[in-house]
């Protein structure tokens, strides 16, 4: 009869167990439908995709193939993920680089695609690792609304030309 108890009482914690863990492995991506593979029009209502996007007009090649984006969703997973931390509050740098759309300090001549692969591989433009402690995030990580979101967030960011000099910057950890 013992065993039977603590059969039951495995089963019982286990089956709760289960129930937890989908709520420990979500993203931290709060864009609509967060979940991988997400459609880049599944994000935002159509009054609000793409609107904070067109602020701060960096003249980027590319900027017109970016996908409609959401600048306050792109807000919540830049700091929810982080990105803050090494780029700033703003994308101006603080220990990491200029990630605004900024021409010869920032990311202003990078296409779209250029930044959704620096974000989704840590690869730079000609294919080589970015920064050692820049993260590469799946899609379980930020959707790929989530990107178009994270770059409608940098779009509306005042544009710095000021070069970063953090110090992973001059360490040379990250080039």
């Amino acid at each position: 009869m013992r065993t039977l108890y603590t059969f039951a009482a495995v089963c019982l914690f286990g089956t709760a167990f289960a129930a937890l863990l989908p709520a420990c492995g979500s993203s931290d991506d709060p864009s609509p439908g967060g979940s991988a593979g997400a459609s880049p029009a599944a994000g935002g209502s159509p009054a609000t995709a793409g609107t904070a996007s067109t602020a701060g007009t960096p003249g980027t090649a590319g900027a017109s193939s970016a996908p409609p984006g959401d600048a306050a969703m792109g807000a919540t997973i830049y700091t929810g993920q982080v990105c803050n931390t090494c780029h700033g509050p703003d994308g101006s740098g603080n220990q990491g680089p200029n990630i605004t759309l900024s021409t010869t300090a920032g990311i202003g001549s990078w296409t779209y695609q250029q930044f959704h692969d620096a974000v989704r591989l840590a690869k730079r433009n000609d294919g080589t690792p970015l920064c050692v402690l820049m993260l590469s995030y799946n899609e379980t990580d930020i959707s790929e609304q989530g990107i178009a979101d994270l770059y409608a967030f940098l779009k509306s960011q005042p544009i710095n030309d000021t070069p970063q000099k953090g110090s992973y910057v001059t360490s040379g950890a990250c080039q």
